[in-house]
């Protein structure tokens, strides 16, 4: 669970304009050890930020209950603890939240705190300032502002509606054969819209081929169904015609389900102004002036479009949901190591780890819940790796993969059994009331000379495969691979 907790600095941290006041507040009314005095700091507080504030007492016993549990909070958390303990949360969220509380009664003085909420709804990140109040009859209380700082959905919304670029997510139609007889626009931005020369007309539900012209295209068409039956991502310039206007277009699609997700970048303002500049290249040292501001609009626009191309990289090598390398990603930063380490004589594994089961989270407690699982088991991962050196990339569904450079069978074998042994020790966070106990299977192969990356992914496969069929919760070192002489003499 990702979090802060500060004493210092405190309004330069907050994002929320209303800390810096409360803090002003408190320090108006603050009194020694005890923090400021309950009654008088409620009814100045309550009235104007109450909505956004918890209230809880010291109970005898040590715990804290909820006594004020403000609407706005409520809505963002998807319910109200109102008359709840703190130990009633989940381990984790629970010694957290004590020990900060513990922490701001012991001081008397305020303390501001990030943290990641464990529970699936909304809210990513909470920003809190935690103030102690003393009352008249000694009694303990903590004033809690509590503000969100991220929304998951308002930000994917904000991305699709405002990104310069058109964003299309597809899903395919089958016959009873399995085969691909349409494509339905499952969602589309309204830069897509305009793209496709449709700008007044709403793409939602619509027949891709019929409403994306450059799909009448077969090779791109092909290209795209490639991408949905081999699950990889693509990459694809071309242009189109509509009413005597060419457009050019860079188009990346990545599998998306069923289907992919097309991000259209316009491009033909670069390629006229590229036409422009080769046609011009002869007069240009005529025109030293107007070439110097063409230059200066150009670089700022390059520089922009590389602001934005590197945006759209990461989000292409990143999964969505764990933020881990894609497999495409992974793929790619394992081979550039690799090279290092052949370089260096060093030997590289690797490990594809599978959730066992994985699909009785989902049916028993549903696809929320299973989200979360992936999400905190890629976090497990992560924290389980030499952060400085190794690759940690999600492969698909309940598959993940993790490379280690410079690191033989035995430091490999060492690594997958300290990742077994935290999930025999630990269950997962899936709210804030809900924990699951989850095992994997582990397949492990270490790469030998003249190895190429396809055959080294296939005999750790193959590692898996037998640890599954093993009874899985187990680990399984790869067979050695048949590499031919010529292969080893390279």
């Amino acid at each position: 669970m990702y979090q802060e907790v500060h004493t210092e600095n405190i309004v330069a941290r907050a994002h929320a304009k209303e800390i810096a006041e409360l803090l002003h507040r408190f320090a108006r009314h603050a009194q020694d050890e005890g923090g400021a005095p309950h009654e008088a700091f409620c009814d100045e507080v309550l009235p104007r930020f109450g909505e956004d504030v918890m209230v809880l007492a010291r109970t005898e016993d040590g715990d804290y209950t909820y006594v004020h549990y403000g609407r706005e909070i409520t809505r963002y958390a998807g319910g109200s603890r109102l008359g709840e303990r703190i130990s009633s949360m989940t381990p984790q969220v629970a010694r957290f939240t004590a020990a900060c509380y513990d922490q701001a009664l012991w001081d008397g003085k305020p303390a501001y705190t990030v943290h990641r909420s464990l529970k699936t709804v909304r809210v990513c990140l909470w920003e809190r300032l935690v103030m102690p109040t003393t009352a008249r009859n000694g009694e303990r209380f903590l004033i809690v502002f509590s503000r969100p700082l991220q929304f998951h959905e308002e930000l994917l919304t904000t991305v699709l509606e405002t990104s310069p670029s058109g964003i299309v997510a597809l899903r395919v139609m089958r016959d009873d054969q399995g085969d691909i007889t349409r494509t339905l626009i499952i969602t589309a931005n309204q830069r897509a819209a305009v793209i496709a020369g449709r700008g007044d007309e709403n793409l939602h539900d619509t027949d891709a081929r019929e409403s994306l012209p450059f799909l009448a295209d077969a090779m791109i068409w092909r290209r795209c169904l490639y991408a949905i039956e081999l699950r990889r991502s693509d990459m694809i310039e071309t242009s189109f015609s509509h009413d005597g206007k060419v457009t050019w277009l860079q188009i990346a699609i990545a599998p998306l389900g069923d289907g992919l997700v097309m991000t259209m970048t316009d491009v033909s303002e670069l390629m006229v102004a590229n036409q422009t500049l080769q046609s011009r290249a002869a007069t240009l040292a005529l025109e030293i002036g107007r070439e110097r501001a063409t230059r200066r609009a150009l670089s700022q626009e390059i520089g922009q479009r590389e602001e934005r191309e590197q945006e759209l990289r990461r989000l292409a090598e990143t999964d969505p949901l764990t933020a881990l390398l894609n497999r495409r990603s992974f793929i790619e930063k394992a081979n550039d190591a690799i090279a290092a380490c052949d370089a260096s004589g060093d030997d590289t594994s690797l490990i594809i780890v599978d959730l066992d089961h994985f699909k009785s989270v989902n049916d028993s407690h549903g696809h929320a819940a299973g989200d979360a699982v992936i999400r905190a088991f890629a976090d497990l991962l992560l924290g389980a790796v030499r952060s400085d050196r190794d690759l940690v990339g999600r492969f698909g569904g309940e598959e993940f993969a993790v490379f280690l450079p410079r690191a033989n069978a035995a430091t490999a074998q060492r690594m997958a059994q300290r990742m077994q042994h935290t999930l025999e020790t630990r269950r997962l966070p899936v709210s804030e009331t809900l924990a699951l106990q989850v095992s994997a299977s582990f397949g492990i192969a270490t790469r030998q000379k003249g190895e190429n990356f396809t055959t080294f992914i296939e005999r750790a496969d193959r590692a898996l495969y037998r640890a599954k069929n093993d009874g899985r919760d187990c680990i399984r070192l790869a067979e050695p691979a048949l590499v031919t002489a010529a292969a080893a003499a390279a």
